[in-house]
């Protein structure tokens, strides 16, 4: 037990000390102080250096009277690090060019007042990702092998030999509300001795949708998605539907368009309008009784056709068998970031030869990187 404790006392003591001073940042939404803390914990994370806390640093510009404001060049650096007394100044940037973000790490050695590492690295403008994009371009410096997925992801590519691709998963729970239209609202809201639900046209959803980014390219994503949903549970109805999608997302943005086939269950029947209400086909007396006495006085019925006038047509029934229906589902929405948690906002429109559907969901998931 002694052995290995002294044994651990050692190796932190001859690791090489280190700071992080001064990350210039222009054109980012972070600021200088928050993409110093970035890199701060990046450093921190590989575990190669002892690294100062910031308060540390900050309390040896004071006694110094060192201005950090403009402490950005080599000397100015040196004189930092000969003062914290480490062995490395770990210092950076951030810049917004345009279509990408270029990240710069550059290690300066104390003792030989030179830099031992300088890394740049180009990635996509996706601001979200901005600790990715130091972690990628801190590691290229310490030669620590990257995520390879993560490479493909951000890094951009100014003339890339084949399209990039990576697969992402992003499945999880989904469940909002729907509002109904057409046939489909006439049948709901008719009573059930009519062959309706008696229910609300707004209807609850509660599912389930599986999402996965196949192909990613630029500022693009191309998702696939199948979702599975409930409606209506809490008006007694059962009706599952299953959605195939495919679409488009803004990685910098997080605006989406998707679009794609819908399969849900039905039930119809045939029947007849008669002043105005629906009938199924089997209320209709296809022939009627015609009492007759004859000449010795005895009674007895006679049955002669009775053919249906009303024209014949096959609708939404409660009554009626069950089928399949197939719609068409338009979706746009804007996903919300939180860390790695992810909030998808969707509003869509889904209609078919018996009416439409229209609403808004609302699901979270964690980005996996398969």
């Amino acid at each position: 037990m002694t052995l290995v404790l002294n044994s651990t006392s050692i190796e932190i003591q001859c690791q090489d000390k280190a700071a992080v001073v001064n990350v210039y940042t222009d054109g980012v939404k972070i600021s200088p102080n928050g993409a110093e803390s970035l890199l701060r914990i990046e450093l921190t994370k590989t575990e190669q250096f002892k690294v100062f806390d910031k308060l540390d640093i900050l309390e040896i510009a004071k006694e110094n009277e060192i201005d950090f404001k403009d402490c950005y060049g080599k000397k100015c650096l040196h004189n930092v690090g000969v003062l914290a007394e480490v062995d490395k100044i770990v210092t950076g940037s951030i810049e917004n060019l345009g279509k990408k973000i270029v990240v710069t790490v550059k290690i300066l050695d104390i003792k030989t007042d030179s830099y031992d590492q300088i890394a740049i690295q180009e990635f996509i403008n996706i601001e979200t990702e901005l600790q990715n994009m130091v972690q990628i371009t801190l590691n290229k410096a310490l030669g620590i092998e990257n995520n390879k997925a993560a490479i493909e992801t951000l890094v951009y590519f100014n003339q890339p030999p084949k399209t990039p691709t990576v697969q992402i998963s992003n499945s999880g729970p989904r469940m909002g509300l729907a509002m109904v239209g057409g046939d489909l609202q006439e049948v709901l809201t008719r009573p059930e001795e009519e062959g309706g639900y008696d229910a609300v046209p707004i209807l609850s959803q509660f599912g389930y949708q599986f999402e996965q980014v196949y192909l990613s390219s630029g500022n693009f994503q191309v998702i696939a998605e199948g979702m599975v949903l409930m409606t209506g549970l809490e008006q007694g109805l059962f009706n599952p539907s299953f959605a195939f999608m495919n679409g488009f997302r803004n990685s910098k943005t997080g605006i989406e368009i998707a679009f794609g086939p819908s399969i849900k269950f039905k039930r119809e029947a045939q029947g007849y309008y008669e002043e105005g209400t629906w009938h199924i086909a089997n209320e209709w007396e296809n022939q009627i009784a015609e009492t007759i006495t004859d000449s010795s006085g005895y009674t007895y019925n006679e049955y002669i056709d009775n053919p249906n006038p009303n024209l014949a047509e096959t609708r939404l029934d409660k009554r009626g068998q069950v089928k399949l229906a197939a719609t068409w589902v338009w979706a746009v929405g804007k996903t919300f970031h939180s860390g790695y948690l992810n909030i998808p906002v969707n509003a869509y429109f889904s209609y078919g030869k018996e009416g439409w559907y229209t609403g808004l969901s609302v699901g979270f998931n964690i980005a996996k990187k398969d």
